[in-house]
């Protein structure tokens, strides 16, 4: 779980800043047993949990597999800098304003900040800050 957890946080981190993999090059997910690709974001990568793979657009696109939507219009962008999450003291993850994990003394902050100091809550499955080479 923790080396799926790794892989997915390597695809995040390695620069891309599309919100779909449109280039070759670009790394997709794979949930085992399925015919399609997935954003590394997409809700249903976070509930596969340890059963995916990282692999190129490329190498997908040969195999026959097809782009999931993940939930996203083409050319959708949320500004990191208008989304707002919560963080708590002692915990090193960011939540949603409904998480469960969430306890009565929150700091709401946007998601521009948490991204850069903290883990997105796996409870709740707060958006993620895409990375952009000047962040």
């Amino acid at each position: 779980m923790r080396r799926t957890l790794a892989l997915i946080l390597l695809v995040l981190t390695t620069g891309a800043t599309a919100l779909f993999a449109q280039s070759p090059n670009d790394l997709v997910v794979v949930v085992t047993g399925t015919k399609q690709f997935h954003l590394p974001t997409c809700p249903l990568v976070a509930k596969a949990g340890s059963h995916v793979k990282v692999m190129k657009r490329s190498e997908a696109v040969r195999k026959g597999l097809t782009a999931h939507d993940c939930g996203r219009m083409p050319g959708a962008y949320v500004d990191p800098n208008t989304v707002k999450v919560y963080t708590q003291p002692g915990d090193n993850k960011y939540h949603l304003a409904s998480c469960q994990k969430l306890g009565a003394t929150r700091t709401e902050v946007t998601l521009e900040e948490a991204g850069k100091k903290f883990w997105p809550c796996p409870v709740c499955h707060p958006p993620i800050r895409q990375r952009t080479p000047q962040s």
